[in-house]
């Protein structure tokens, strides 16, 4: 699939190797960070020296920056154009940012685990370099998309409120937040990390709205229906298996509500 940008378009800095390259690291952290907690968090949890405890919230970090790994995979294969990857790069630039933030207040409440010093130094490094191309902002101006209006405004809307509020909750001390929704509440940098993935959705989808246009936003809403998705899935696996505690149904519903209104957004706006 050929994006509706070109990539041949002159000034554009979504096509410099620089660039490119980011988006190549963006796909090896996030398989790493993402893809492997989702789908085997009793791995991730033995590698990193934690617990264990509360596989879904391990899953639902996965979940979340599995769709960062989408975001740069989908930019990478169809050339997309500054344009259409800003809004995917603000979500990197406020995951990563959050994510330092709660490595740092992770270790000063004491955990010396080495991820977390990995992390650390890969989320600041991740959000320098998001940020200096946030502010270079450089590239042609491709042309409007499908302008979005009516309910779908209002799906991103919810989506965004809901991806900042589940994202601030998994940044409390997990030992509050946990039992609260029938978890261990152990763990606490893998709540942060879930909660720094989720809240990275929300200012991209409040520039979203203020853009409303669907050709500048497509990667980003690909991101978050996959988000939704996995999540939904995991949510679903812990519902029926035991041990989601009572978030689990929770997520499962609001999760699969959000993947299929997102992808219907897609079928809707996307030419």
């Amino acid at each position: 699939m050929t994006s509706p940008a070109s990539a041949s378009l002159s000034g554009d800095q979504a096509q410099r190797p620089a660039f490119r390259w980011l988006l190549g690291v963006q796909v090896l952290a996030t398989t790493v960070f993402g893809v492997v907690p989702l789908l085997a968090p009793g791995l991730f949890a033995t590698v990193t020296g934690y617990s264990g405890d509360d596989q879904l919230v391990y899953r639902f970090a996965g979940a979340g920056a599995t769709g960062y790994f989408v975001a740069a995979v989908l930019a990478l294969a169809w050339r997309s154009s500054w344009h259409e990857l800003r809004l995917a790069l603000v979500a990197t630039f406020s995951f990563t940012a959050v994510a330092a933030v709660g490595c740092a207040w992770s270790l000063l409440e004491g955990d010396r685990h080495w991820v977390v010093f990995v992390v650390l130094l890969a989320a600041i490094a991740f959000a320098l370099l998001a940020g200096y191309w946030l502010r270079a902002d450089s590239g042609p101006d491709t042309g409007p998309g499908q302008p979005i209006s009516g309910v779908w405004l209002a799906v991103i809307a919810i989506a965004t409120i809901a991806a900042a509020v589940f994202g601030l909750v998994g940044l409390l001390p997990a030992s509050a937040t946990g039992p609260l929704a029938g978890l261990q509440g152990t763990d606490g940098w893998i709540y942060r990390m879930s909660g720094a993935a989720c809240f990275g959705y929300a200012p991209a989808g409040l520039l979203a709205l203020m853009l409303r246009d669907y050709r500048r936003m497509r990667v980003q809403n690909l991101a978050g229906m996959t988000f939704n998705a996995t999540a939904a899935a995991a949510a679903w696996l812990a519902a029926f298996t035991g041990g989601g505690g009572l978030i689990a149904p929770v997520v499962a519903v609001a999760a699969s509500v959000f993947a299929i209104l997102l992808a219907l957004l897609d079928r809707r706006y996307a030419r």
